[in-house]
């Protein structure tokens, strides 16, 4: 009887024993691993897709001369957030701050690989919003019906457009590759240059897939 209330003393004591280490430990990473606070979720493309269409529809109001100036919409960045938001490109969630991707759901991708795609998308997104201003400020100052608003116009959307066929084309590489040669291979998309642009053909494909 004796022996019994033994072995159930040391087994309840090592039971006991090893829930607190547990505990310990689940306390330890919940201290060191903080996940901020997500302020906002923004379905990406189809935010793309109303910035395009709210110029094209002004463009057809402003040609037919029925539009008001104050119908121009206001530049804004898709991915400059003060706050952590998610923006959800082509199904891959990236987590975005101050203009920064800090990380893509699902993908365990190391600092100087993020460094890049953010390269490559804040250039993008900084091009649209300065064309977009650009263009408001032509028609606050009463440049109507002008080559330079026609060509600000063309080069606005054309940025939106290749913005899209990046995050696209890294979409595609995330299904394609695992995590080590996808790194590599993000690192090999060459930066969007808009000024070398000088056919559709060129913008459908400028951001290649790296082989």
């Amino acid at each position: 009887m004796k022996q019994f209330s033994l072995r159930s003393l040391l087994s309840t004591a090592l039971t006991l024993l090893i829930f607190n280490a547990f505990a310990q430990h689940n306390e330890t990473v919940q201290s060191t691993v903080s996940t901020p606070e997500i302020h906002e979720c923004i379905n990406g493309n189809q935010l793309i897709k109303t910035m395009i269409s709210a110029k094209q529809e002004f463009n057809k109001k402003f040609s037919s001369e029925t539009v008001s100036l104050s119908e121009l919409s206001a530049p804004q960045y898709i991915l400059n957030r003060n706050k952590p938001t998610i923006i959800t490109f082509d199904g891959l969630d990236y987590l975005v701050q101050n203009n920064c991707v800090l990380a893509i759901k699902g993908l365990n991708l190391p600092d100087n690989v993020l460094n890049q795609v953010t390269e490559k998308l804040s250039f993008l997104d900084q091009v649209q919003f300065d064309y977009n201003k650009k263009i408001n400020t032509f028609y606050a100052n009463g440049a109507r019906n002008i080559q330079n608003v026609r060509n600000l116009d063309k080069w606005y959307l054309l940025t939106l457009r290749i913005f899209s066929t990046t995050v696209n084309d890294i979409a595609a590489l995330t299904k394609k590759h695992d995590t080590s040669v996808l790194a590599a291979n993000l690192i090999k998309m060459p930066t969007p240059n808009i000024d070398a642009i000088r056919s559709p053909d060129m913008a459908q494909s400028m951001v290649k897939l790296a082989k």
